[in-house]
């Protein structure tokens, strides 16, 4: 599995003596915390309030999300913020600001640059979110991306932390939560729209675990589509991979003008990933284009159009926000699974959603 990671999380604020929390208030946040959570094998969450703390995000209680599992990739330590004023709940890393003179946006800038080990510009939205905290946009400019890429993250009110991670309300399910901030207008879909079983694949072309669940997954859904409402959204590692983003925009272009070709796409370059690499992805396109009387001209034109290639960085770019930075990564009606290096929890995951064996 290809593990994207925005910023080596990095523990700044110390754990103390544990404080009591109260239970109703404790199993809420520890469902909270499980739903947000990518489920895997022998899967135990625990939320633990950390206290003792010299100051901290303003207007937050301050807890440690710990997610234990026997599949290496689903073990973590971040924290969870919650709000007892508004209910809002932010999930993921703090950066401690210095105290230095400069302006929040410059702070946030040298942090979040150290982090990403590249130059960045870091822009504070001028209206509140609820509790003070205001919505910052990290930008750098990527190569890989032809231009600007964006993180995103969040100025508590005091302006001393940066927190970069998730942000929900303890009152709304985060399972669609998630789905509504990722966004599925960039997806395709097939399947019964009226099933009671939603699955969205996010997945990169050119990740070679993401061909082996590709080849496994694939079957189940096509015996089933009677039972399943599928998506498919692309999540191309750009940074990582050579061709990953190009195929991924092709996918888009065919989607757009051959929509009964789009599987037929995914299919072939799942199972071509180890020649592909070896020509120019435009050729690889244009020959599928060809060899499936698909229009090139037509394709070619969403293909390279920089509208299309914007909308789909700017689907990265939310895929990470939401904590989903790896592929290949499916979530079965709002639950995350972690696929793991073989795959089998998901897979067994998903036959048990279907009903079938």
């Amino acid at each position: 599995m290809k593990r994207v990671l925005m910023a080596t999380a990095v523990a700044l604020l110390p754990f103390c003596a544990q404080a009591q929390m109260a239970p109703s208030l404790s199993v809420a946040l520890k469902n909270y915390a499980v739903r947000s959570s990518a489920q895997c094998p022998d899967n135990r969450i625990a939320v633990d309030p950390v206290s003792g703390v010299n100051g901290g995000p303003t207007g937050f209680s301050l807890y440690q999300l710990t997610q234990e599992s026997s599949d290496p990739s689903c073990q973590r330590k971040t924290y969870l913020l919650f709000s007892p004023a508004t209910s809002q709940v932010l999930i993921g890393t703090i950066f401690g600001l210095e105290q230095d003179g400069k302006t929040p946006a410059a702070k946030i800038a040298e942090v979040a640059g150290a982090a990403l080990k590249s130059k960045v510009v870091a822009t504070i939205a001028p209206f509140p979110l609820p509790d003070g905290i205001h919505a910052v946009a990290i930008t750098k400019q990527s190569k890989e991306a032809g231009g600007a890429f964006t993180y995103n993250g969040f100025l508590d009110a005091s302006n001393n932390y940066l927190i970069v991670g998730t942000r929900g309300n303890l009152r709304n399910d985060p399972g669609k939560a998630l789905i509504e901030s990722i966004g599925l207008a960039g997806a395709t879909r097939r399947g019964n729209p009226k099933a009671k079983v939603q699955i969205v694949e996010l997945s990169d072309f050119e990740c070679p675990t993401c061909g082996r669940a590709h080849k496994k997954v694939e079957p189940i859904i096509a015996k089933n589509l009677d039972k399943v409402d599928y998506y498919r959204l692309d999540l191309p590692l750009f940074e990582h991979h050579e061709w990953a983003l190009s195929a991924a925009l092709g996918a888009r272009a065919l989607a757009k003008v051959a929509p009964s070709k789009y599987w037929s796409y995914v299919n072939f370059v799942f199972e071509n990933q180890e020649t592909i690499g070896k020509q120019p992805f435009d050729t690889v396109l244009k020959n599928f284009a060809d060899d499936n009387d698909v229009n090139w001209k037509a394709v070619e034109k969403i293909y390279r159009s920089p509208a299309e290639k914007k909308a789909l960085i700017d689907q990265v770019s939310r895929a990470f926000d939401n904590g989903v930075l790896s592929t290949p990564t499916y979530i079965v009606n709002g639950q995350v699974l972690g696929f793991g290096p073989e795959g089998s929890f998901t897979i067994d995951a998903i036959k048990k959603a279907l009903g079938v064996k």
